[in-house]
């Protein structure tokens, strides 16, 4: 009687452990690609190819072929246009950055930002951004602990801001050292 207790006991947690690695293997990211960026400009009535379209790094979402949205462009330099591209589902990605080249988007004044939906404002050149990784460090007297992180908040030095883990499931409160170095705030 006993025996039998105890195999179906160890039966039962081996089912859940085994449940709970399929859960963790099917959070998986897929990649965001420049068709699904020059669809976001589609949508927003500002057409450009897939071939237009440059990464600063690599994007993940949670979803597969999710659907993104232009939040705001800007001039940046040599030609290129700077775009704020979002998930419409937020919860999906973090906010991020590509380059257009070669952009003939009409109604852009060299130096400001266009948000859709809203006026036209200069754009302020921050020590980080939002949606750029960065590195962020814990620190103490006996340990050192460095971590890549995307910002999720823009800061200037000095500042407090917000940034989450790769992996978006950690948040932290950061104080911005340099463009691309935080320092972990406890």
């Amino acid at each position: 009687m006993i025996k039998r207790h105890i195999f179906i006991r160890t039966a039962i947690l081996s089912l859940l452990l085994s449940l709970l690695t399929a859960t963790a293997e099917s959070e998986e990211d897929f990649v965001v690609s420049r068709v699904q960026v020059a669809h976001a400009f589609d949508q927003a009535g500002r057409p450009v190819s897939a071939e237009q379209i440059q990464f600063l790094s690599s994007v993940h979402t949670r979803q597969p072929n999710a659907a993104l949205k232009l939040i705001g462009f800007a001039d940046w330099q040599d030609g290129l246009l700077k775009a704020e591209i979002g998930c419409v589902d937020h919860t999906t990605c973090l906010p991020f950055y590509v380059l257009v080249q070669d952009a003939a988007i009409p109604a852009l004044v060299h130096g400001t930002r266009t948000e859709l939906g809203a006026p036209a404002r200069s754009l302020k050149n921050y020590d980080v951004h939002v949606g750029e990784t960065a590195v962020l460090t814990f620190e103490d007297s006996e340990s050192r602990i460095t971590m890549h992180v995307i910002c999720v908040q823009n800061g200037d030095r000095g500042q407090k801001i917000k940034v989450a883990s790769r992996d978006r499931k950690r948040f932290y409160e950061a104080e911005v050292i340099e463009p691309g170095f935080l320092r972990g705030i406890l």
